[in-house]
């Protein structure tokens, strides 16, 4: 599994897939995610699906995590797949979307700086969820994410779910850590994906890794722009790498938006595949002028 000091490296905003074979490392990372949360003056919510609440929160206080006061404050929640995902017997995306929403307010109004969220997924092998669906959900849940207040850690045991399932499931999230990951060097998220007051920023890789996670932010954009006073921005200043599908689905994002959609410092190697591409003309307005840097 990635090494669990990588989970110091991710900021609020990020939806990222762990991947894990070993009980030990992962109750570590869960560890050490919480402790910067409680540290950030973060509200920390933890969905166990691998540990009963009690233990976990006894094996926090072993490696030198005070629980007991984040608890009785309100910063702290430990709880179980049936007391949240499951609470109505089945897996609803809808409500479980709308939870989060919910769960992000409430942080909000409580003053807490961030919301953060770990979430075993092992309970979703059960005959009772769909994969398809809990991807599309995964999926969506970027447009949540992506405002930048909370951060999501969704842990994934590898034991039990296919090479299939977990690249799906993987494609559904701007990021992945996976075996080996942050031990030999840094990591990062692969793709940042951020809403903005006028539109969305990319910063990082966009390829099929990410390909799920990436149109569930940009589909709506198009309904958005047609109730927005001035046009929207897709800004890829930061996106270092872009493959064809990438590309492929900015110029249509840009052209279902009919004008009301920009394209903002794309480097010259995606202003090239825009143009090869056809759906977008090589630019000369200066939303689509490339920027200076290294190409994408």
């Amino acid at each position: 599994m990635a090494d669990p000091t990588t989970v110091d490296r991710l900021r609020p905003g990020d939806h990222v897939c762990w991947t894990f074979d070993d009980h030990e490392r992962h109750l570590r990372a869960l560890v050490r995610f919480l402790r910067k949360g409680l540290e950030h003056d973060q509200k920390v919510l933890y969905i166990t699906d691998t540990f009963l609440p009690p233990a976990f929160l006894a094996a926090a206080q072993a490696y030198g995590v005070e629980v007991r006061q984040p608890l009785n404050d309100g910063q702290l929640h430990v709880t179980t797949a049936e007391e949240s995902f499951l609470s109505d017997g089945s897996f609803e995306p809808e409500r479980a979307l709308k939870g989060w929403t919910a769960a992000i307010d409430q942080a909000r109004a409580e003053g807490w700086s961030g919301l953060r969220v770990a979430a075993d997924m092992g309970w979703t092998v059960r005959p009772l969820v769909d994969m398809g669906e809990l991807a599309r959900y995964e999926a969506q849940a970027n447009q949540i994410f992506s405002a930048g207040y909370a951060m999501a850690l969704c842990c994934y045991d590898r034991r039990l779910f296919t090479h299939a399932e977990l690249e799906r499931i993987s494609a559904a999230h701007p990021g992945a850590a996976r075996a080996g990951a942050g031990s030999v060097e840094e990591w990062e998220p692969l793709l940042r994906i951020r809403r903005t007051p006028d539109g969305v920023s990319l910063d990082g890789a966009a390829d099929r890794t990410n390909c799920d996670a990436l149109a569930a932010v940009l589909d709506p954009l198009a309904a958005a722009a047609d109730d927005s006073d001035t046009p929207l921005v897709i800004d890829v200043a930061g996106l270092t790498f872009a493959d064809v599908a990438t590309a492929r689905l900015l110029a249509g994002t840009v052209a279902a938006g009919r004008g009301r959609i920009l394209l903002r410092g794309a480097r010259p190697a995606l202003v090239e595949l825009l143009a090869v591409i056809g759906s977008i003309q090589a630019p000369r307005a200066p939303e689509l002028t490339a920027a200076k840097g290294t190409p994408a």
